[in-house]
């Protein structure tokens, strides 16, 4: 007969239970690795969710504070254009026609469409922050 001690040792070791090695049980040995790699497993998903959604919160300012400087810009070249201008088509005016009669407005749509995508990604991160 085993000294008992020994054989408790020997359950810690091999992580099972006493029962397992001295009586002809079969039962599965209870290992704590596959716990401790579900828990790494676990914080590097968490890691890797907190970069993605860092990076997206980053892109958003990012297409934020551009959208704010190139739609600035385009008023202010609408504006310049509208004073070298000395007749207007459009109802609103010498800045109407600078800004809605030429190339200009092209600049103005896509740069509202980038204020415009900044500021939908920064509410969604925001408000979902905590709930993935």
């Amino acid at each position: 007969m085993p000294d008992t001690e020994k054989v408790i040792q020997l359950s810690r070791i091999f992580h099972v239970t006493t029962d397992y090695l001295l009586l002809d049980i079969d039962e599965a040995p209870q290992s704590a690795a596959p716990a401790e790699n579900n828990r790494e497993t676990e914080q590097r998903a968490a890691e890797k969710q907190m970069k993605r959604q860092s990076m997206r919160m980053h892109f958003g300012w990012f297409l934020l504070i551009f959208g704010i400087i190139s739609f600035s810009a385009t008023l202010v070249g609408a504006g310049l254009y509208a004073q070298t201008l000395t007749e207007w088509r459009t109802n609103l005016g010498r800045y109407g026609t600078a800004l809605f009669d030429s190339w200009i407005l092209a600049l103005f749509i896509v740069s509202a469409a980038l204020t415009l995508c900044g500021i939908l990604i920064l509410i969604r991160e925001y408000i979902f922050i905590g709930k993935e």
